[in-house]
Formats: structure tokens, C-alpha cells, sequence
């Protein structure tokens, strides 16, 4: 090997050697980082589903509170001997 390819050969390891840690430690952490969007997703997922009961349990009790106030007020209207229009 010529004097000046032995120059450059060591500068040459340390730079392909640098690359693959730095690609390694990349593809390392892409890893944890998609690993961890997929726990946020599935606690998202959770969220989405309890509110989404917990919003239909309120409608059926806001349909049934509804309900019960027009009863009574039909009860009331007969009471007074008032005739909805």
C-alpha cells in the first residue's frame, strides 16, 4: 500500500465507523419512538371509547330527564285545564 493511502486509511475507518453508530443509534431510537406512538394510540384508542360511552349515558339520561319533564308538564297542562296548541 502507498505511503499516501496509508495517510487516509485510518481517517477512511473512523468515518465508516462513525456512520455506523450513528445509523445504528438512528434506526435504535426510530424504534422506540414508533414503539411509543403506538402505546400513545392505543391509550387514545381508550380515551376515544370511554368518552364515547360516557357520552351516550349522558344523552339517555338527558333524553330520559327530557321525557319526564314533558310528562309532567302534559300532567300539569290537564290539571289547569289548559289545551296545547
Amino acid at each position: 500500500m502507498s505511503g499516501q493511502a496509508q495517510f487516509w486509511m485510518p481517517a477512511i475507518l473512523a468515518l465508516f465507523g462513525s456512520l455506523i453508530v450513528v445509523s445504528f443509534t438512528a434506526w435504535i431510537n426510530t424504534r422506540a419512538v414508533l414503539a411509543h406512538i403506538e402505546v400513545v394510540r392505543a391509550e387514545l384508542g381508550a380515551l376515544r371509547a370511554e368518552f364515547k360511552k360516557d357520552l351516550a349515558e349522558f344523552e339517555l339520561r338527558l333524553n330520559t330527564r327530557l321525557s319526564a319533564l314533558e310528562h309532567r308538564i302534559e300532567r300539569l297542562e290537564e290539571q289547569l285545564g289548559l289545551v296545547r296548541p
